[in-house]
């Protein structure tokens, strides 16, 4: 029998398992807002992924068929500068590629790896039945992120995010005054602002 015959090939081993997923208390409380403007079992897109913590949360309490996660990660820098215990963007997408294993194989999550506005684009218009902004937290960025979402959200669908500061010195008023902006140009009709977890959402006219 030759040494490479398939009888005496080493085993590959065990695949490795998936690792938890973890969803916090916090992270529950604010996909219970969402739920109350938001149905369950649409198109759905999360723009500011980080580690995929709330993307689990959005999973099991929107229960959307299909969750796009929208992230530069590497593209953007090695580690980010903010946020708590391991920065390593490459651990990040890592441990997103293990903990949505069985989502990505099956294409209920779909991965977009670079700037949310140059995804979003490659997207049909009226593709999607809500976005959820958690990004820059920066002004500018966010009226873009608003323009682009206007068309890529359905008519009636449902624009929500993180990060509403009203406090005009609070570092990342800008979100809250983008959105206070686009709202007042009849660009969407504002729904619901909840400050205990600092979130907001509006709708898509039509």
């Amino acid at each position: 029998m030759s040494s490479d015959s398939p009888s005496t090939a080493p085993s590959a081993g065990p695949a490795p398992t998936a690792p938890p997923r973890r969803v916090s208390a916090g992270d529950r409380r604010r996909t219970a807002v969402l739920r109350t403007v938001i149905e369950p079992g649409g198109v759905g897109v999360e723009c500011g992924v980080f580690k995929g913590e709330f993307s689990g949360a959005l999973l099991e309490d929107l229960a959307p068929r299909t969750l796009y996660l929208m992230d530069p990660w590497y593209l953007l820098t090695r580690e980010w500068h903010w946020g708590e215990g391991d920065r390593s963007t490459i651990s990040a997408l890592c441990h997103i590629l293990r903990a949505f294993e069985e989502e990505l194989v099956s294409g209920r999550v779909k991965l977009r790896i670079g700037d949310d506005l140059e995804s979003l684009a490659q997207l049909p218009d009226g593709h999607l039945d809500w976005a959820y902004v958690d990004s820059t937290h920066l002004y500018a960025p966010t009226v873009k992120e608003l323009a682009v979402l206007r068309r890529k959200v359905m008519p009636g669908g449902i624009v929500a995010g993180h990060d509403w500061q009203p406090d005009p010195s609070h570092r990342h008023h800008g979100v809250c005054k983008a959105v206070r902006e686009a709202v007042d140009r009849g660009e969407f009709a504002m729904l619901l602002v909840d400050e205990p977890t600092i979130q907001w959402a509006v709708r898509v006219p039509g």
